[in-house]
């Protein structure tokens, strides 16, 4: 099969540590934990969406040179967002060297456009965008997000730069108005403490992001690995099993799929979590194996504008494979038995006659 893509991942975040805060890369040696536990897990492409900016460029060229092991990078660079909004005063609070690295916090709509233009000078492959007025960090009271404005120019100016802009979002209001502005992608589409709206009232969104070709990157391994948190903490706005209906209710309406998981955040390891976020698609939304591995390989290719190299196999395409021993299209649970991962044609991984199946 084709390498898997993660299209939402932290590169820095480490997935067992107890403080929050994104690590730089002379801290994690460039993220080293992250680039060998992705290609453990066939996981060849991963999609940065907000770290420290200089720091993910530098670990993706140093990779894309054959001087450091790892997966293909995709970076962001910084998210843009409230300085007092999620996740600067939730998962960020307590590490400052993540608040001021990790975020761009523009006040005015001219000041969004300069940070766009700064990211595009930093080489950043896109933009990521955080629409949040709710953790369960401090559920249920609501925070303010970025205005309109800010969002609509963050938007343009990407486009006028040559950048795909993607957006988190807490609800389904917030996707309205993010595919209204002309957003490139929608990820999460409902989060832990958000408000719930009923869903017949937003087939019209699914509709338009189906006409407009917006895809949607769920990230159901975060909810997922926090819902004893959201229930710990007494929050009962937006369940796992409201969020799962959503997300069905998109799939059915036709609305594309990426696969990304939010991976580094805690309890959501990299690598092997996009064999769990494949396995939700298959559970819980309806779709068949061959389905859901298209969405963690030719659907996310197309998100990264890499169609025609990644997420293929065919002559002409890079040459990052993985095999396993049984077929993960007529079970999904088959990745369990990879035998092998190619990077460039290389064999970077090989587990045979060394996992019992």
């Amino acid at each position: 099969l084709p390498g898997l893509i993660d299209a939402h991942s932290h590169l820095g975040d480490h997935p067992f540590k107890d403080k929050p805060g994104i690590d730089t890369a002379e801290k994690s040696n460039y993220y080293e934990q992250m680039r060998k536990m992705t290609l453990d897990a066939g996981v060849t492409a991963i999609r940065s969406c907000g770290d420290h900016m200089p720091d993910t460029a530098l670990t993706r060229d140093l990779i894309n040179k054959g001087e450091l092991e790892g997966p293909r990078l995709i970076c962001s660079g910084k998210s843009f967002l409230r300085k007092d909004g999620h996740p600067a005063v939730t998962v960020w609070a307590c590490d400052q060297t993540t608040v001021d690295g990790c975020g761009a916090y523009p006040d005015t709509p001219e000041e969004a456009r300069q940070m766009v233009r700064e990211a595009k000078e930093a080489s950043m492959d896109f933009i990521k965008i955080v629409v949040s007025d709710i953790h369960v960090s401090y559920w249920p009271e609501y925070k303010e997000r970025l205005s309109d404005e800010i969002l609509e120019a963050i938007v343009d100016e990407s486009h006028s730069c040559g950048l795909r802009a993607v957006s988190h979002v807490d609800n389904l209001r917030q996707a309205e108005l993010m595919v209204k502005l002309g957003i490139d992608e929608i990820h999460h589409l409902t989060n832990m403490g958000s408000k719930m709206y009923e869903l017949p009232e937003f087939d019209d969104l699914f509709r338009e992001m189906c006409e407009k070709g917006i895809p949607l990157v769920p990230t159901i391994s975060a909810p997922r690995a926090f819902e004893g948190a959201r229930i710990e903490r007494g929050c009962t706005d937006s369940p796992l099993d409201y969020q799962l209906l959503a997300l069905k209710r998109a799939y059915e309406a036709g609305v594309t799929f990426g696969a990304g998981c939010d991976s580094g955040c805690p309890g959501v390891p990299w690598g092997k979590c996009i064999w769990e976020e494949m396995a939700e698609y298959v559970c819980n939304l309806g779709m068949t194996p061959l389905e859901a591995i298209r969405c963690a390989t030719s659907n996310n290719a197309k998100l990264l504008g890499m169609e025609n190299l990644m997420g293929v196999v065919h002559a002409g395409a890079f040459a990052d494979l993985i095999v396993t021993e049984k077929d993960p299209s007529s079970d999904i649970g088959n990745f369990a038995s990879l035998q092998m991962v190619f990077r460039e044609g290389r064999i970077v991984r090989d587990y045979r006659n060394k996992r019992s199946n």
